[in-house]
């Protein structure tokens, strides 16, 4: 491969996710990080060491405060005590770094402190009952239970706050790292199209590498083949490699780990038959041998029924506490074009089974009368469409479909039981008619306020990937996916990214 030049540099610049698309000054942030030593491989593994100990300071710190709140306000811990734990406080750091919290944002592609949740609450446990446990052989005695209960549930909440906040400024310090893709047209633009629906990932990737005489990609630029990739290592600060070359040999696969390995780049390789590896899917071993177990089971009535008392708990929540807003919004729709507050549709719920989903009115009156002008739907080429800038909507329409506030008045569809907090959107019945067979496995659970594709780039996204999303989310259905997915609606709410 010949040396990169400036006019390929710039190129694969463009492919990375511009400043004003990412609300962040990437370029500014590139700079800063080769200013501080810590671009490139080697950099990126002295900003993986500096972000762990930032980790567990923030960790200590959670502690620490929970502690002092505890002492403060109970009258069963006294300074003695608090001396004490703050003594033995290393050893909850120790449980934290057990459960692997210190140790995933560099190794993983992507990474986020709502995936650490779970764990969080087991290291927050354990490490309850190993200070209490530390503190019961010492002149200071065990905690009360309340105290102990205090320090664990406040640790965690401040740890779980703190995390965030601090991968939040590491980010925006350091910005996104380079990478580039191995693989064919298609499956580049595949990966290119996830990358920038995930921004925790934190990649920005400048190339492709693949064999010449392949179609180009669209979305990234050509850098070279497979065997260029130490030379691109070199030229330019990459820091991660993802392989999608699904017939790559083993001695190929082997020779190219050499290399990353080498260079310093972390390797992430996307395995045969992607579509069909969900959450729910366990790497084992067999000796040597990995192995994929599949679980094929319906989701224990247990967990329907907790989500089911979520739905209820939440929505009537939300209802209640945002009331003021939903009047005011109504209040601005009346004076905006004086038609009615809101719009009712019939929609396809679990099984296909027809319902009334009632939302605020966003467009015309005539809206549903106007839609044959725009879009003809027997000529769709997928079962889906949205219409940017659809000339429908209101002045209040528009800002309202930005953040979603127009979908709120949906909470009585769940509270009736047509609908879930979370699941896949319902569509209309003459889309539905449209479906396959497979495209209609979207229809086996409830549809959902939020889902997938709200979290995860919205109307950007067509209707395979979105499709590929939600069967993953049904393959993998549980309680914490959807806490995962309700609090990460907000933040898509107020980005508005995608929302026409």
């Amino acid at each position: 491969m010949s040396r990169i030049t400036g006019t390929q540099k710039t190129a694969a610049e463009k492919a990375a996710p511009a400043p004003a698309e990412r609300g962040e000054a990437v370029p500014e942030a590139r700079r800063r990080v080769e200013r501080l030593g810590l671009g490139g491989p080697d950099g990126s593994r002295r900003r993986g060491a500096l972000l762990r100990r930032l980790l567990a300071l923030g960790d200590w710190t959670a502690l620490l405060g929970a502690l002092c709140i505890v002492t403060a306000a109970t009258s069963s811990t006294d300074i003695g005590t608090l001396f004490w734990a703050v003594l033995f406080s290393p050893a909850w750091i120790l449980v934290v770094k057990l459960h692997g919290l210190y140790d995933n944002d560099h190794r993983r592609i992507r990474h986020s402190t709502l995936d650490e949740l779970p764990s969080l609450v087991s290291a927050s446990v354990l490490g309850t009952l190993l200070l209490d446990g530390l503190l019961a052989v010492s002149p200071a005695g065990p905690l009360s239970p309340a105290s102990a209960i205090g320090v664990g549930v406040g640790t965690l909440f401040a740890s779980f706050v703190l995390r965030g906040v601090l991968r939040f400024l590491w980010h925006r310090l350091t910005g996104q790292a380079l990478g580039v893709v191995i693989g064919p047209a298609r499956a580049v633009d595949m990966v290119a199209r996830r990358v920038s629906t995930h921004p925790e990932t934190r990649l920005a990737l400048v190339g492709y590498l693949f064999s010449e005489g392949d179609e180009a990609a669209s979305e990234l630029p050509h850098l070279g083949s497979i065997a260029d990739i130490s030379k691109l290592a070199r030229e330019l600060p990459i820091e991660r490699v993802v392989v999608t070359e699904q017939e790559m040999s083993e001695v190929a696969a082997e020779r190219l780990i050499e290399e990353c390995k080498a260079e310093g780049l972390a390797l992430t390789f996307l395995p045969q038959h992607y579509g069909l590896l969900g959450p729910g899917i366990e790497l084992n071993r067999l000796a040597e041998l990995p192995v994929l177990d599949f679980r094929f089971s319906d989701p224990p009535r247990s967990t329907v029924a907790m989500k089911r008392a979520m739905d209820v708990v939440v929505s009537a929540l939300v209802l209640t506490l945002f009331s003021p807003v939903l009047l005011a919004v109504a209040i601005w729709i009346l004076l905006d074009d004086g038609g009615p507050v809101f719009f009712r549709q019939r929609r396809a719920g679990k099984e296909g089974v027809l319902f009334t989903m009632v939302k605020f009115r966003t467009m015309v009156t005539d809206a549903e009368q106007r839609l044959p002008e725009l879009v003809d739907l027997q000529q769709l080429d997928q079962p889906a469409f949205k219409i940017p800038d659809d000339p429908r909507i209101t002045r209040s329409g528009r800002w309202l479909r930005r953040t979603s506030i127009d979908e709120l008045p949906q909470l009585l569809n769940v509270l009736r039981g047509q609908m879930s907090l979370v699941g896949p959107r319902p569509e209309e019945e003459s889309v539905v008619a449209l479906y396959d067979e497979r495209q209609r496995g979207r229809l086996a659970v409830k549809p959902g306020l939020t889902g997938p594709m709200q979290v995860y780039g919205r109307s950007d996204l067509t209707f395979e990937e979105r499709l590929a999303m939600e069967r993953d989310y049904l393959d993998n259905l549980s309680l914490l996916t959807d806490l995962a997915i309700l609090l990460r609606t907000p933040r898509a709410m107020i980005r508005g990214e995608g929302a026409y």
